[in-house]
């Protein structure tokens, strides 16, 4: 019998209409209001500034700062006890939650290039920590949104193929994760959930947008996701894919004494692209305060080279403005590529 999808007292349908998705908060607060489009909930963008962005990120090349230091993983250190939780990260967005028993996997991205061929689109910047084969056994996937370097096809296809573990993500995914090999597919829109015996999903905002190809833009939903363990009472918040908005303080509304966040921190510039789809360093620990959450995972850094800023520019400017916020140490965790910490 499936488990039925549950509507939570936010639920509404404001941000869909049919046919395409939207943000729901207006402009960045530094953006130009006038360029907004309240129909799209998008920045009117002029194609020729973004065309000229992405030639001249294209033609740039060269190192700009040190990618990610990486922590090489065996097998083995996945074998922890059933009373033991912790997280791992493993590059960009992927991070790896072992709670009461359950290996949960978020936007597992494995693959050299997060783009529709091979042969072009960015490139890994650092190693693996461990091959997508020396997993160990997935139990769930929690999938913010369907853009390539969170939704890699050939790493979901064999995750499908071995596992075929229950996967989570937002509405209209369904299909593409169908053709990548998923049978047990929860597809959920912005604040409803699903409750099993030792795991609870709920689906919940984030200001982004989708897309995989020049025609499909925001025929998708992205979402972040609470993944709760109500046996051990612990509670994980990923942030997606998402820009600074009021979500962040709806969700610590609904959902207090959250153990640890997993927040982007890097592809923030420039920022007059950036901002509406990005957190800042300085507006991911904005957001980490309005959530209220003991710990903070620094994530979609120093992996793939996405934007301007250099690749460990994330790092230190997140550990500066976490200081300047007075925010003790231990509690933003920037760690390498293969590190983990306890829950």
């Amino acid at each position: 019998m499936p488990i039925p999808i549950r509507n939570l007292a936010r639920y509404a349908t404001d941000h869909h209409n049919g046919r395409r998705f939207r943000n729901i908060w207006g402009a960045h607060a530094d953006s130009d209001a006038s360029k907004y489009d309240p129909t799209t909930g998008d920045l009117r963008h002029k194609a020729i500034d973004v065309a000229g962005w992405l030639i001249r990120k294209g033609m740039s090349g060269g190192e700009r700062g040190r990618p990610a230091t990486v922590r090489i993983l065996q097998r083995e250190v996945f074998e922890v006890s059933q009373k033991e939780a912790r997280v791992t990260w493993l590059g960009h967005a992927a991070c790896l939650v072992q709670c009461d028993g359950l290996n949960i996997i978020t936007d597992p991205v494995f693959g050299d290039r997060v783009s529709p061929v091979k042969f072009a689109g960015p490139r890994r910047l650092c190693p693996l920590a461990i091959a997508v084969q020396e997993l160990p056994h997935i139990d769930a996937i929690i999938l913010s949104h369907n853009h390539y370097d969170h939704a890699e096809s050939e790493t979901l296809k064999f995750l499908a193929a071995r596992d075929n573990p229950p996967i989570y993500v937002p509405l209209r995914v369904a299909p593409l994760m169908r053709a990548f090999g998923f049978s047990q597919i929860y597809e959920l829109d912005w604040w409803q959930q699903v409750e099993h015996a030792k795991l609870t999903v709920t689906c919940l905002p984030a200001k982004h947008f989708s897309g995989r190809s020049a025609t499909d833009r925001n025929e998708t939903l992205w979402a972040s996701f609470m993944i709760e363990f109500p046996a051990v009472g612990k509670r994980v918040y990923f942030a997606g894919d998402t820009a600074y908005s009021p979500h962040f303080s709806e969700i610590a509304a609904e959902f207090p004494d959250i153990d640890t966040t997993f927040m982007p921190i890097g592809a923030y510039l420039p920022r007059w692209f950036m901002r509406e789809v990005h957190v800042s360093p300085d507006e991911s620990i904005r957001a980490f305060q309005d959530l209220r959450a003991t710990t903070m995972l620094g994530i979609h850094w120093g992996t793939y080279d996405l934007a301007d800023e250099d690749w460990d520019e994330p790092q230190r400017e997140a550990i500066r403005f976490a200081a300047k916020a007075a925010i003790e140490p231990q509690r933003v965790k920037i760690i390498a590529v293969g590190e983990h910490y306890a829950l």
